[in-house]
């Protein structure tokens, strides 16, 4: 059954120390670069509007759904439609969110008007849960798991819902396709791990989430794009006091109730439910698994992959972040020291298409 809604921190010159201690100075605005020179839409295109320097409200039903489909965008006060072409960058709420909850809960839109870039909020679509509870859900294999019966009202197709959003984006606005990006959270983060860097590798330059531990299952094949070529950079962090993932290491036997998730090399190597899953996915993202640096420091402990085994169009990398004492969250806004928007924002924009 499926339930239906009506109608920065300072600029970091990114090392693998430098966001440990950040503070609240504004981003400095940059020069976007060269126009793109591959921005023509794929499929079907849609009615927008947009303010800029405002957030605005969209809908549209796709292809696929009959459902109308949200979004909310927000353009620079700067934007000039004639001018150099803006980077563009996807934040997937997680489970229960709405697209209006996720702007307010991070600094993407600040960072957007400092930088001079453009950020929309995608939403997903309610659904029944099996607990009884209605939430939104992204659709992928672990989130069909939740809903009630899938196979009576499967659940929508998000890949073309946001194939047919970016296709809207890049007709009205004044986007640099090669600097496109994608970040997600808890179940959105599952979404831009395991649906759109799969499915839409021909999109996204780089990716980023939050709340996750690599890959839930499969084998790296299963996170290779579909095209079979590009193999796209991804970074994502998790936090020692996620209770989501504690839960899932508590299941496997791997740890025990009242545990922190353990961040010290030695001891992450050695705890399958978070080992195992990052060498799948660091595979899928077509790196060597058995090749990587680490860095311990007083604000997160990280592996980084980049032995490519599976080369794509340019260079590429897998970054993990153990965070000490961040819960299920999205390390932005007021709940966590560090705020990690400027940190993915410099890490990404060094990518392109």
């Amino acid at each position: 059954m499926r339930f239906v809604l009506t109608p920065l921190s300072f600029v970091c010159l990114f090392s693998d120390l430098c966001d440990a201690r950040q503070t609240s100075l504004p981003l400095p605005a940059t020069a976007v670069a060269s126009a793109s020179s591959n921005c023509a839409p794929t499929g079907p295109v849609h009615g927008m509007s947009f303010v800029a320097g405002a957030p605005t409200t969209n809908t549209f039903a796709t292809s696929a759904d009959p459902e109308l489909r949200k979004f909310i965008v927000y353009v620079p006060s700067s934007y000039n439609a004639l001018g150099a072409p803006y980077p563009l960058v996807y934040m997937f709420h997680g489970t229960g969110q709405t697209a209006h909850t996720i702007m307010n809960k991070n600094t993407w839109k600040r960072a957007a008007e400092l930088r001079n870039f453009i950020v929309v909020y995608p939403e997903a679509l309610p659904y029944l849960m099996q607990d009884g509870s209605v939430q939104t859900k992204w659709r992928t294999d672990a989130s069909e798991a939740f809903a009630v019966d899938p196979s009576e009202l499967p659940m929508a197709d998000d890949v073309q819902f946001v194939r047919e959003l970016h296709n809207t984006l890049i007709t009205s606005l004044n986007v640099d396709c090669d600097h496109v990006y994608a970040s997600g959270f808890s179940n959105g983060g599952g979404f831009v791990k395991t649906e759109l860097r799969v499915e839409l590798a021909d999109v996204f330059a780089a990716f980023t989430s939050a709340g996750g531990i690599g890959a839930s299952g499969g084998v790296a094949a299963d996170y290779f794009p579909a095209n079979g070529v590009d193999f796209r950079p991804h970074f994502e962090v998790v936090g020692t006091r996620d209770d989501k993932k504690i839960d899932n290491c508590i299941a496997a036997g791997d740890l025990q109730p009242g545990d922190f998730l353990p961040r010290a090399v030695p001891a992450v190597v050695s705890t399958p439910c978070m080992w195992d899953p990052l060498n799948v996915f660091a595979a899928g993202v077509g790196m060597d698994p058995s090749v990587y640096a680490t860095v311990e420091v007083a604000g997160f402990t990280q592996f980084r992959w980049t032995n490519v085994v599976n080369p794509g169009p340019g260079p590429t990398e897998y970054r993990f972040r153990i965070l000490p004492n961040l819960a299920h969250e999205y390390p932005s806004g007021t709940n966590y020291p560090v705020d990690y928007v400027p940190v993915f924002w410099t890490w990404m924009r060094q990518y392109s298409r």
